[in-house]
């Protein structure tokens, strides 16, 4: 009985290993509940190690067999990593930002934790590797000239309906549209240091009083994507009643000092909803 036991754990997990490839060091113990994508993302670590990121890296080249390709990714020092795990020739083929000085073309993200599919269809993915159902792994084209037309039309849609109205916020760097929950952020220039990782935005609930729903400051948790001389970002506001929204910023003035400005606007009676 107990060599039985052992073989059924055995075949169990083989065949986990089987369907996860390459990700097979996702181990779920198999007698603890795992029906639900949201058991499997609050109870376990999906990915560790980084080695989702060589998957994308492969993908790419497989794409663009004979490019150049500046990537970023959510950890340089992984992408560096696994970039040294590809054959020479295939490695020399991959850059990054601080090697060439330019903004990245394409940025790999993943996490350890699998993410629920988001709100709003993410903007230049090229990729998604999914386990369980959910995402945990995505390649984005961030220069959309180098994605297919449906997935560079997507954002151009996206930023059409997003410019239709008068923005929210407007300063010399960009402007902050808000449509229902969508905030978009949009410049018409792509220099690196006007993307929004310099970005930050703390929401202010109605009630002020209100701990649980008042949150630390964020910014956006895509990477903005390029096309017709703009660059876009995305995300979805909390949804709870909003009073008012504090933005910080960084910038470069006409001497290229960099600058940080924040400041604070209320919503309308009819935004706060």
């Amino acid at each position: 009985a107990t060599w039985a036991a052992a073989a059924a754990a055995l075949a169990g997990m083989a065949a986990d290993v089987a369907r996860l490839h390459p990700h097979q060091q996702a181990y779920f113990n198999f007698l603890v509940d795992r029906s639900t994508p949201e058991r499997l993302r609050t109870q376990y670590v999906m990915l560790y190690w980084g080695t989702e990121h060589r998957e994308g890296l492969e993908y790419l080249l497989a794409r663009y067999p004979d490019a150049t390709l500046n990537v970023s990714a959510g950890g340089e020092a992984r992408l560096r990593r696994n970039r040294r795990i590809l054959p020479a020739a295939a490695r020399d083929r991959i850059v990054t930002p601080r090697e060439t000085g330019r903004p990245a073309d394409f940025f790999i993200s993943s996490v350890g934790y699998t993410q629920p599919p988001p709100p709003l269809p993410s903007l230049g993915v090229l990729y998604a590797r999914r386990i369980y159902g959910n995402t945990v792994l995505t390649v984005r084209a961030v220069d959309l000239s180098l994605a297919d037309e449906a997935t560079a039309g997507h954002a151009r849609a996206a930023y059409r309906a997003a410019a239709a109205g008068e923005p929210l916020f407007r300063s010399a760097a960009f402007d902050l549209h808000l449509d229902g929950r969508t905030l978009t952020w949009i410049s018409a220039s792509c220099r690196p240091e006007d993307t929004p990782r310099w970005f930050l935005l703390e929401v202010v609930p109605v009630d002020p009083d209100d701990v649980q729903r008042s949150r630390p400051e964020f910014g956006f948790d895509e990477y903005g994507v390029r096309f017709d001389g703009r660059c876009l970002v995305r995300r979805i506001l909390p949804d709870f009643p909003i009073r008012a929204l504090r933005v910080g910023y960084r910038w470069r003035d006409e001497t290229g000092t960099r600058r940080w400005e924040k400041t604070t606007f209320g919503l309308s009676a009819a935004r706060r909803r």
